[in-house]
């Protein structure tokens, strides 16, 4: 089975995940493949059916928390990153960076992504979890997606991915995988956008905690509420299960202190989701995905 997918794409056996997730945690994959075009991962997805195997997709490992051995197969779609903009509309690929392609289209005079310029995910990932920040997100600029549903290629429009807060259609449909999408630009002045971008990477670095592993924000923001803040006055900033640490800086971050591991990451969501609920009755809604 893996000289199959070695006959299609690259492969990696028994890969540490250290080097592929946000949180820089020693976990082992038993397979991680790297299809470079659509084709590719057409035909790994067919190898993984015939094989009954389990798999999931990534692009820049954020949002993830995996187990500390996954025995099954990571498509990794970061080849999958071509971009171009034709007529104020960008077409890009899944694997793309959200981030470098903010920056990129942004220093080019095209508004529209300025406020991704600090997202750690792919384009695949955000459109999944509708990821935003600085009050936009990115089912404010989407045209549409072409995705894969395991049988053949389809287009779905904004309205038909169903975006709500940090949610879409995708999340609930695991069949569907992200190929490429259509993102409407407006040109706009660059040095304008740069100072935007400047802004915005300081307000990030004043108030999120960039230094340490992690996953970015844990909990979506209940309505008319923040998740850091409710976590914050619980007196949960600097609390620890082994190298697992909830931010001195962000309340709504944990971070990776050291050497920590998925079980004590998944531990301490557990143990603020409990006490948020037991102190306020609200339940918090994880943003994040656990990998089973």
């Amino acid at each position: 089975m893996i000289d199959e997918f070695k006959k299609i794409c690259e492969v990696k056996e028994n890969v540490n995940l250290k080097d592929y997730l946000t949180f820089k945690i020693e976990n082992y994959a038993k397979l991680m493949i790297f299809p470079s075009n659509i084709d590719e991962l057409k035909e790994s997805l067919q190898i993984i059916k015939n094989n009954k195997l389990k798999y999931f997709v990534i692009g820049n490992g954020s949002n993830i928390i995996v187990p500390s051995y996954y025995d099954g197969v990571i498509i990794n779609l970061k080849k999958l990153n071509h971009y171009e903009i034709k007529d104020d509309i960008l077409y890009v690929e899944a694997g793309m960076m959200l981030n470098k392609l903010s920056n990129k289209v942004s220093n080019m005079g095209y508004k529209g992504l300025e406020w991704a310029c600090g997202i750690p995910g792919s384009i695949g990932g955000s459109i999944v979890g509708n990821a935003g920040s600085f009050k936009s997100s990115i089912s404010e600029v989407l045209i549409s997606a072409t995705l894969f549903n395991g049988k053949k290629i389809i287009e779905m429009s904004n309205e038909e991915l169903k975006f709500q807060y940090r949610d879409s259609i995708l999340k609930h449909k695991k069949n569907l995988i992200v190929l490429s999408c259509k993102i409407k630009l407006e040109k706009y002045d660059a040095n304008e956008l740069k100072k935007i971008i400047l802004e915005n990477n300081q307000k990030r670095v004043s108030t999120q905690d960039l230094i340490n592993p992690s996953n970015g924000s844990v909990f979506r923001n209940p309505e008319g509420y923040s998740a850091g803040k409710l976590i914050d006055d619980l007196g949960f900033k600097g609390y620890k299960i082994n190298d697992a640490m909830v931010s001195l800086k962000h309340a709504n971050f944990i971070v990776n202190t050291g050497n920590a591991k998925s079980e004590d990451i998944i531990k301490l969501i557990k143990k603020v989701k409990k006490e948020v609920k037991k102190q306020y009755n609200i339940d918090l809604v994880l943003e994040q995905e656990i990998i089973k």
